[in-house]
């Protein structure tokens, strides 16, 4: 994690507490993501200053990309085709692609899109699609080409302040922090929803869970189960 305030990435010890080792330069509200890259189980975080890999075992830094969009926050990175996807607050969207040879270690630029932002809202990546809600245009739902970084459509404005986006197979659902889901396809050509519900009379912040055909929503009073009927209508907790 990057404790205290958005301090060096910092590996604890599970049962003591104790510090293991820190890596790179001080971060910002943009959580790690541990993945496996060229056969290496790694770390991957956003500094202020960079993208940066780093070794689980002893917190070596593996590679870094230089990438300003730290410093104003964003969306865990996500990985796609052996690429990590970046985003944050006025900073576009940027694809790095780590390259290990041997023993060394290169990053080259996949590409690179200033048509949406994103900042706290996460986005997810089905099939070969990247979608997600830009915090342009007062909240605006996209979709790109993961492998080109291409627009495939902006969605209207207006549609949300944050989204939790989840995936469910080639289901998107999105849960705004207004307390509405949406349920939608998850469509190359445009925003394709199929059915809208009202989950929560109070501002739902955190990430939903899914389990079958179960959902655990939060909101700022209470945690509240929901369960879909695929064949049938909606059931109120």
């Amino acid at each position: 994690m990057h404790p205290g305030d958005y301090e060096a990435l910092t590996a604890f010890d599970a049962v003591t507490g104790s510090v293991r080792w820190r890596a790179g330069d001080d971060g910002f509200f943009m959580s790690p993501l541990v993945c496996e890259l060229g056969g290496v189980r790694q770390a991957v975080t956003v500094t202020q200053k960079a993208v940066i890999g780093v070794s689980l075992t002893d917190g070596r830094v593996l590679w870094q990309a230089p990438w300003s969009g730290g410093g104003s926050g964003g969306p865990m990175p996500v990985l796609y085709d052996g690429m990590v996807i970046v985003s944050a607050l006025d900073s576009g969207v940027a694809a790095f692609r780590p390259l290990k040879t041997a023993e060394t270690w290169t990053v080259e630029t996949a590409w690179t899109t200033k048509d949406v932002s994103m900042y706290l809202s996460n986005p997810v990546v089905i099939g070969d699609t990247l979608f997600g809600l830009s915090h342009r245009s007062s909240g605006q739902y996209f979709a790109l080409d993961a492998r080109s970084g291409k627009t495939l459509w902006l969605g209207s404005p207006r549609q949300a302040a944050n989204t939790a986006v989840v995936k469910a197979g080639d289901v998107l659902f999105l849960l705004n922090d207004a307390g509405e889901l949406i349920v939608t396809r998850s469509s190359r050509t445009g925003f394709e929803p199929l059915r809208r519900y009202e989950v929560a009379t109070s501002a739902t912040w955190a990430q939903p869970a899914i389990s079958g055909h179960r959902f655990f929503i939060k909101d700022t009073r209470s945690v509240a189960l929901w369960t879909l009927d695929a064949t049938a209508e909606d059931r109120r907790p």
